[in-house]
């Protein structure tokens, strides 16, 4: 996967980005401690303040050591140990504020992917033991929809694998856990604060189209048993 082109200056460090896929299925949080080199041989990142610039124009520094939660800037990172600038032009300014404080809050460590399915309703007894200040920043960023499903884009773009399977449970909780006649305003991208709000006309009209479609293939169903019973009559009257 390849940052869209930006600068010139970054180029080769585009050239060099490709996803890494990692997970964990830990129970416990990981140790904040990321080793200098991976078992695997892997070239490590050296240490340095870089930025981050979003596509529209928003930067913010971060330490490389925090960044390389993100399998995309690790590896623009290695392959150019004297970059500094990261353009991420598929990402606006507000979201990948949201990202860069998730880097500083795990110190370069991303979430462990969670097991599935859900079998908890609050994010703190999702997320587990340890990552209780993930779970409660997710509840609260959540709130807001639309940046929410935002981030969880930007978790793709990025390849952070802990984040995007965070954000992916607090969809899935906020559905399991809702009552049935809700499941179409719980998603909602139009929420700005958790609160639902009134069931959209679209909807409400929708729903009413289901139903009269139920109801005339009942009647339907119902008119076909008749004739079959008034047959089976009329043939056990010869």
């Amino acid at each position: 996967v390849r940052l869209p082109s930006s600068r010139g200056r970054n180029s080769r460090a585009q050239r060099n980005i490709q996803m890494e896929g990692k997970g964990s299925g830990l129970d416990e949080a990981p140790s904040l401690d990321p080793p200098a080199e991976s078992l695997d041989g892997e070239k490590p990142v050296k240490e340095r303040e870089i930025t981050l610039k979003s596509g529209d124009g928003k930067s913010f520094k971060i330490s490389s050591k925090e960044a390389i939660i993100s399998g995309v800037i690790k590896a623009a990172l290695q392959g150019d140990p004297n970059e500094t600038e990261i353009p991420l032009d598929r990402i606006k300014g507000i979201t990948l504020g949201k990202v860069v404080e998730y880097m500083k809050m795990r110190k370069g460590v991303d979430m462990p992917e969670l097991k599935w399915p859900i079998k908890h309703k609050t994010m703190v007894e999702i997320c587990g033991a340890g990552n209780e200040e993930v779970a409660k920043w997710i509840d609260e960023v959540s709130k807001h929809r639309a940046d929410f499903y935002d981030l969880l884009l930007a978790t793709v773009h990025l390849d952070i694998k802990g984040l995007q399977a965070a954000g992916v449970a607090k969809i899935a909780s906020l559905l399991k856990y809702c009552k049935a006649e809700d499941l179409d305003r719980v998603l909602d991208p139009a929420i700005t604060d958790g609160k639902l709000l009134p069931l959209r006309q679209s909807v409400i009209e929708e729903r009413k189209k289901e139903e009269e479609e139920r109801i005339k293939k009942r009647e339907e169903r119902k008119r076909e048993r008749e004739k079959k019973e008034a047959e089976v009559t009329k043939d056990a009257s010869k």
